[in-house]
């Protein structure tokens, strides 16, 4: 379940990763897809009451949330009780400048371009335990084509990496994860 992506889907490349998107279920605000056009979309709060309601329905799975910028602590604290109830993970994305505000998530990543176009790296900013190491490169599945590929050179700007997060937000554009790990 996605709420409040920034862009439209892109269902290719959703079932190139092995994602059955006639199980996908998208609730639009108007901060995402051609919100500020369509009032009928659900405002921050509206949007914010539902990603709760569905994380406390023990009815969906993976649950991805673009949250809004600024979300107040409360909120935030709101959400991580709901994702503790949760049985599937949860990811909770804000803008990188979000990265100094507090969270009570449990588990704090990073997301930037990696060095190669099918590559994320994944630092870690808050975790249990020690303090995160260096950024992880990790290899995802090629989901560019052939032609993106050829444009892609280690010297240009590396692109947004191929990961949900490639796929609903603007290009190049680092995110980070608020990780709501499943109850248990």
């Amino acid at each position: 379940m996605l709420f409040g992506p920034p862009a439209m889907p892109c269902t290719q490349a959703l079932q190139q990763m092995g994602v059955d998107v006639g199980r996908l279920i998208v609730v639009h605000g108007r901060e995402g897809a051609r919100g500020a056009a369509l009032r009928h979309l659900l405002t921050s709060s509206d949007l914010l009451w539902a990603l709760e309601q569905a994380l406390r329905s023990g009815q969906v799975g993976v649950v991805v949330a673009w949250l809004p910028e600024r979300l107040a602590a409360e909120s935030l604290r709101r959400l991580q009780l709901a994702a503790q109830a949760h049985e599937g993970p949860a990811f909770m994305l804000r803008g990188i400048g979000e990265r100094c505000r507090p969270s009570p998530a449990p588990l704090r990543l990073a997301l930037h371009p990696g060095r190669r176009p099918d590559e994320v790296a994944v630092q870690v900013l808050k975790r249990r335990g020690p303090a995160g190491g260096p950024a992880l490169h990790l290899a995802l599945p090629p989901v560019l084509s052939a032609p993106a590929r050829r444009r892609w050179s280690p010297t240009a700007p590396a692109p947004a990496p191929a990961t949900a997060e490639r796929l609903f937000s603007r290009a190049g554009v680092p995110v980070e994860a608020d990780v709501m790990p499943p109850a248990g």
